[in-house]
């Protein structure tokens, strides 16, 4: 089985007033670079089968334009993908994604401490997910210990770029 970690697009600056932490949304920015993100992604043709999110109107927004550029169904969404989700819990929602190459759409620094663990990284690899950028993984197993290869790691631009 494959995964592909992505992180939501670029949203309203956490402070802003009148707008919670847990409802900002992409701005319309974050909308446009996240949807050429998506379309360098769909270029790839990794097979990606379905979307899981956080339910954070960030996420959820950026797992939907995600659906629509990738000709997947809606996405559903995960208490498991929230802010702060430790990495063991995070990889939990790769069983409840289902499919064979299921897209996880969350924040970081859970998303990078995920990928690290299922890469078997004894602490947390130095890497950081982008806003709108993307790791995909082949997974070995979950169980009892995860394990598996990180094969992709791509910035929103280098995504972007795809796009043209």
């Amino acid at each position: 089985m494959n995964v592909c970690f992505f992180r939501h697009g670029p949203a309203v600056e956490p402070g802003t007033p009148g707008i919670p932490d847990d409802a900002r949304p992409l701005t319309p920015d974050g909308r446009r670079r996240t949807r050429a993100a998506a379309r360098g992604l769909a270029s790839l043709r990794l097979g990606l089968d379905g979307i899981l999110s956080s339910p954070l109107p960030r996420a959820l927004q950026t797992a939907e334009i995600l659906a629509k550029a990738l000709g997947l169904p809606r996405p559903r969404t995960s208490e498991l993908l929230l802010p702060g989700s430790p990495a063991e819990r995070l990889l939990g929602a790769i069983r409840e994604a289902g499919g064979e190459a299921p897209v996880l759409v969350g924040h970081e620094p859970s998303l990078s401490a995920a990928v690290s663990l299922l890469a078997g990284a004894p602490r947390p690899l130095a890497l950081q997910l982008k806003k709108a950028g993307m790791a995909f993984a082949a997974v070995d197993a979950l169980k009892p210990r995860p394990r598996g290869t990180l094969l992709l790691l791509l910035t929103p631009a280098v995504l972007r770029g795809l796009a043209r």
